[in-house]
């Protein structure tokens, strides 16, 4: 069936996309800030362990996210910074608590946050839906001064009912559909949510 969420457009056939001072093109810069617990099975594997078994602990996936906030995020920051360029930091609401330096510094940056979740785990299987998904009423109350406007799963996975609950949480926008090179309408029992930004894996 065709996607319930949004009416289908052609490319080549919709209004223009105007950018800001005339630009051609837009880049989103999204840094993934996120918490994996190494009591479950990782997040993402690099390393396949021997015969494809999930184990745990699994250290060296487990280091390769590790090394992210302790290395990656630090190196990616100073070159942003360099150059004066903000991003956006996908935030599991969790770091908050586990990794404060992360989101103090990001919020020195003035990067915006996109609500991402409570923890990286598979948001279908949480029994608190609402809450897990979105993690903004979780980092509302943490250390954010502004609530993040945005939401996106992790995995970029959704519930079927993930944008309405998006959209009554004050969600302006949600980066989970890599359907399009344009940010779009979408469609929610509200009425009030205003676009889909694509996250586009391909490039990321």
């Amino acid at each position: 069936m065709s996607n319930p969420r949004a009416e289908f457009s052609s490319i080549f056939d919709r209004k223009p996309l105007k950018l800001p001072g005339g630009a051609r093109v837009a880049v989103w810069p999204v840094i993934n800030v996120e918490e994996w617990d190494i009591n479950e099975p990782m997040a993402r594997t690099v390393l396949p362990t021997p015969q494809g078994v999930s184990v745990i602990p699994d250290i060296p996936n487990f280091g390769w996210f590790d090394y992210g906030l302790r290395v990656g995020f630090w190196r990616m920051k100073q070159v942003l910074d360099n150059y004066g360029i903000q991003a956006t930091v996908s935030l599991n609401a969790s770091v908050c608590n586990s990794y404060p330096l992360l989101v103090t510094e990001s919020m020195k940056s003035g990067w915006e946050m996109l609500a991402h979740s409570y923890i990286q785990r598979v948001i279908n299987k949480e029994p608190d839906k609402r809450g897990r998904f979105s993690g903004r009423p979780s980092i509302r109350s943490k250390s954010l001064p502004v609530p993040p406007p945005g939401g996106m799963g992790p995995g970029l996975a959704e519930t079927f009912d993930t944008p309405d609950i998006l959209a009554e949480e004050g969600i302006e926008y949600v980066a989970d559909w890599c359907n399009d090179d344009q940010p779009y309408p979408m469609k929610v029992k509200s009425g009030e949510f205003s676009v889909c930004f694509p996250f586009h894996g391909g490039i990321k």
